[in-house]
This record gives structure tokens, sequence and C-alpha cells, in this order.
């Protein structure tokens, strides 16, 4: 169980690894990848077209270094993409029987509770890991980055619209 301690806002943020074919030497390079000859992007928050340098611009502030497969594990175990639960043998405690036989009046419940998520969070890490390295065994050989963007840091758009889907990515959601 991942437990967030200080300031906590209702502001969503979502972490992207993303594969590029190769670093992005100019903004002009990385807009042909993420959106080849198209100038606007669909942002159906505001329901209107928008430029997509800007776009571009701003992810291109954020590629620095290629991810170490540890980042790109990190991105994926500390969040959940859809099609992360629907993976066959994925493992969630709200659904163990042991979990929910719990007496919330023992007062030994929280300790209980706690082994439980134990377990379920062993397991759904070797899962993390597992989609981390076939992600990195499939598209290795691209120049793979994470990166980070937050509707409260004025990221709306780059969180919540498909800028990457002409690359290969994974969006990983930490609502």
């Amino acid at each position: 169980m991942k437990i967030r301690n200080g300031f906590v806002s209702n502001s969503s943020s979502s972490s992207f690894v993303v594969a590029f074919p190769h670093k992005p030497e100019t903004v002009e390079d990385l807009k042909g990848m993420m959106f080849g000859k198209q100038e606007w992007h669909y942002d159906w928050i505001s329901e209107s077209d928008v430029p997509v340098l800007p776009i571009v611009e701003k992810v291109f502030s954020r590629i620095t270094e290629r991810a170490t497969d540890n980042e790109v594990f990190e991105s994926i175990r500390n969040g959940w993409f859809d099609s992360y639960w629907e993976l066959p043998g994925h493992a969630d405690c709200w659904d163990d029987p042991e979990y929910r036989r719990l007496n919330h009046q023992d007062p030994n419940w929280q300790e209980e509770s706690r082994a439980i998520w134990d377990k379920y969070d062993t397991i759904n890490d070797k899962r993390a890991r597992d989609i981390a390295d076939a992600f990195l065994q499939a598209f290795g050989d691209r120049y793979v980055v994470v990166m980070v963007f937050a509707d409260g840091a004025g990221d709306a758009v780059e969180e919540h619209t498909d800028i990457f889907k002409r690359l290969e990515h994974i969006k990983t959601s930490y609502h």
C-alpha cells in the first residue's frame, strides 16, 4: 500500500514511460515524432483545438537523460494504469476473503491488515517489475524516458489527452 505523507491536493498527476525512436535533437524533431505534420491537437477538456507547438516544447524541456530500468519500474509501481488491472493475475486485497473477514473492532486489526496489504504489495511489485522488463525488452533500443505531468501544475493537456498516441508508452496514473 502506497501512503503519501505531507501535503496532499486533489490535483492529479500521471507518469509517462515513453519510447522515442531516438533522442529528440530539436523541438521540430520531437514534433515530427509526436504529431507528424499535425499543427493542432484536440483538447477534450476545453473542447477545442490547441496548437501542438507549446505541448512539444514542454515535453522537449523535460527530456534529459534516458530512463534507467529502475526509473521505469518505479513509474509503474507507484501508480496504476488501465491495462494493469486487466492483466491476468492482478492481485487486490479488497477481494481477499481474509481481508474482508477482518474485524475492525479488534484492537489488532490494523496489524493484520498491514500484513495482508504487504502480501499484495509484494505480488503487485513483481507484476510491475515484469511489465517494466517487458516494455524495456520490447523498446529498450529506443530512447526511453520517464516524465510526470500534473494538471495542478498547468499540465492538464499533457496529462489527460493522448499526446503520445503515436509513440509506444505507458501512462501511469497517480490520482
